[in-house]
């Protein structure tokens, strides 16, 4: 059984929708007084991304919410291609629900038009992990 299942990053045209940060729950805590969460390895804070992945075989759209980690909020133009380095899903169930939930991460963000190289100015997010492999564990 994979912990981590990386997706490749060819599979779906990802689109920009929003980007927010991710806050540690603490109970009774609301408003400006939460605290970011941060990435573990990095320590950058936590942006929870929200892409639409399209799948042009199938004509299926999907709504992801990624976590990256990120010195600086990840931003780019409403619906424009962006490129999530190591994107990955892990699965999981709770023993009081039948479903099976799922969590999106990825190590990087970049706009898809920096990318390609056309140079329009997108600014590109990276953690420092970004370089390193995913490791499935068995």
């Amino acid at each position: 059984m994979f912990r981590n299942l990386v997706v490749s990053e060819t599979a779906y045209e990802l689109l920009f929708q929003e980007a927010e940060p991710v806050f540690i729950y603490q109970e009774g805590v609301y408003g400006d007084d939460r605290q970011q969460d941060r990435d573990k390895e990095t320590g950058y804070p936590l942006w929870s991304v929200r892409v639409t992945a399209s799948d042009a075989v199938n004509r299926e759209e999907q709504m992801l919410e990624v976590r990256v980690g990120s010195p600086v909020q990840p931003e780019a133009g409403f619906r424009e291609r962006v490129v999530l380095s190591n994107l990955r899903v892990q699965a999981y169930t709770r023993r009081s629900d039948r479903d099976i939930s799922t969590m999106w991460y990825a190590d990087a963000f970049e706009s898809a038009s920096l990318a390609g190289g056309s140079g329009s100015g997108s600014k590109s997010f990276a953690s420092a992990k970004s370089a390193a492999p995913a490791k499935a564990a068995a």
